[in-house]
């Protein structure tokens, strides 16, 4: 049988590389002739089937998504960093970057996009923020989110269409949820009544479910890939006997902790399997 070499000098049976690209288009719904030009989805799909190697991935987000060794150094590995072992059950070689900073939004996320995400040559990127949006400055007077809602959608939207402009593909997540816990805010917000309620449970996440929100009608509006973090934690606290704070740094309620990063990270497997190896994540769940 004839074999056909890549400039990359691997070798690749033709019958075989080419059903696991028609598969794969099937199931992304792409239109060869039509939606997409052949030159766009083939190298992608042909990274995913393996035949060039290692999927470029690139996490932007805010605290979340950073390393935390250097301010929280009992979380040994956020969920980028445990990505790569997670996705290799299913035939897939990662490369991930975090691109997460501390205290950002999508506004900033946005400024940064060309440095940090594009300049890398993704393949997919995930993308998580909508704390630092949704939260309120209330220890330097403000009473208003620091961006509005119809922001935050725009700038996710302005971030999807940059990336696929490019030929990567995006994952939304929502942010996760948080508890009172941080005596710092608790008196802050304490001091101002009528914007967090400290005395409700989730009085903290009033301006965040709808940011929560924004992110699912954002990914069904674009067709986007969504992992739902928000619902996870939340569905988390229902089963007997665990509560939200067992996934949320202890004196911190706001950042995940090993559990809730290794949690955020399953979910993320699971949902990149299924995009990049659909046929392996059918039939293997780790």
């Amino acid at each position: 049988m004839t074999t056909i070499r890549m400039k990359i000098g691997q070798s690749v049976d033709p019958p075989d590389m080419i059903g696991d690209i028609r598969y794969l288009l099937r199931r992304w719904g792409v239109c060869v002739l039509g939606m997409r030009p052949l030159t766009y989805v083939l190298p992608f799909a042909l990274a995913a089937s393996g035949a060039f190697g290692q999927v470029r991935i690139v996490a932007l987000g805010d605290s979340t998504t950073a390393t935390a060794r250097d301010w929280a150094p009992e979380i040994k590995q956020v969920y980028s960093d445990c990505l790569p072992g997670a996705l290799a059950p299913y035939g897939i070689s990662a490369v991930v970057v975090n691109a997460g900073i501390g205290d950002t939004t999508t506004r900033q996320a946005l400024a940064r996009l060309d440095r940090d995400v594009r300049s890398r040559h993704p393949d997919l990127v995930v993308v998580q923020f909508g704390i630092n949006d949704s939260w309120i400055d209330v220890d330097q007077g403000r009473t208003q989110p620091r961006l509005s809602r119809s922001e935050y959608r725009a700038n996710l939207r302005a971030i999807i269409r940059r990336l696929r402009r490019d030929g990567a593909r995006v994952v939304l997540m929502t942010p996760n949820p948080m508890r009172w816990s941080d005596p710092y805010y608790i008196k802050a917000f304490s001091e101002h009544p009528g914007l967090l309620d400290v005395n409700e449970v989730r009085g903290i996440d009033r301006l965040l479910d709808g940011y929560a929100q924004d992110v699912r009608d954002v990914a069904r509006s674009d067709s986007v890939a969504l992992v739902d973090v928000f619902d996870a934690f939340e569905h988390y606290a229902k089963i007997p006997g665990e509560s939200i704070e067992d996934l949320l740094l202890a004196g911190d309620g706001i950042h995940p902790n090993q559990a809730g990063q290794n949690l955020v990270c399953r979910m993320l497997t699971a949902r990149i399997a299924e995009m990049l190896a659909p046929r392996s994540a059918e039939q293997s769940h780790p």
